[in-house]
Order: structure tokens, then C-alpha cells, then sequence
């Protein structure tokens, strides 16, 4: 048997995308450590080694997994992928450039903060390990 697995935030608009900038979605959000294991064995052709496209390639690998292991629903899916010092993959980009458009600028960048102190507990609990 698994277990249930459910995503991490629901957007439901009760005035509607045209009100609120919000369309009625699914988010799951992922915080990955760009030094584990499977985040070293991503290789890009080539011989190309730029730290940031090699980064980007495992984030957007950790969202594919999660578009395709995510929970039955009719509603519009988003994988929010983050490493733990808080670099994005490119859809998770997207998902925060249309938040920035749809919220107050505070709203936002209170949001920012809450994100910022999450990734920093995080990493302070790798460390401990």
C-alpha cells in the first residue's frame, strides 16, 4: 500500500482568475541540496561544465519527476523546485513572476521573507546531519 501523497499548496479563487491573478492550481513545492548524490551525477553533453546550466538540468529533472509522480486532480500542476541556497528551476520562475504580477508588492515580499527563513532552516538541519 503507499501512502496518500498530496501536494503542498491549492489555490482556489472564489472570484476568479479575472478578479484575483490567481487561476484555481496546484503547487508542490521541493527543496533540494545541490551537493547529494544524484545532483553530482547529472551530466551535461559535451563536455560542458557551466555550474548554473548543470544546476538548472538537475532542478528541471526533480520537477519532470514530480509532473510525472504527482497526485491525480483536474487541476493546472506547478512543481515548485528550489535548492537549498534558493536557486530556481526555469517553471518555478515563471510561477513566481506571475505571483509578483497578482500580489501587493508587501504581500509578496512578505511571502519572500517566510520563503528565505524556510531555506535557511533547511539548510541548518543538513548541516547538522
Amino acid at each position: 500500500m503507499h501512502p496518500l501523497r498530496r501536494n503542498d499548496i491549492q489555490v482556489f479563487s472564489l472570484l476568479g482568475s479575472q478578479a484575483t491573478g490567481l487561476a484555481n492550481a496546484e503547487y508542490d513545492l521541493t527543496v533540494v541540496s545541490l551537493a547529494n548524490k544524484d545532483a553530482r551525477a547529472t551530466k551535461l553533453p559535451n563536455q560542458d561544465t557551466d555550474p548554473s546550466r548543470l544546476a538548472n538540468k538537475y532542478l528541471d529533472s526533480v520537477a519532470d519527476h514530480k509532473v510525472r509522480h504527482r497526485p491525480t486532480s483536474n487541476l493546472p500542476f506547478h512543481p515548485i523546485v528550489l535548492s537549498l541556497g534558493g536557486m530556481m528551476n526555469g517553471s518555478t520562475t515563471k510561477v513566481f513572476a506571475s505571483w509578483k504580477r497578482a500580489m501587493t508588492r508587501g504581500t509578496y515580499n512578505l511571502m519572500l521573507k517566510g520563503l528565505s527563513l524556510c531555506l535557511l532552516l533547511a539548510r541548518v538541519r543538513s548541516f547538522e546531519l
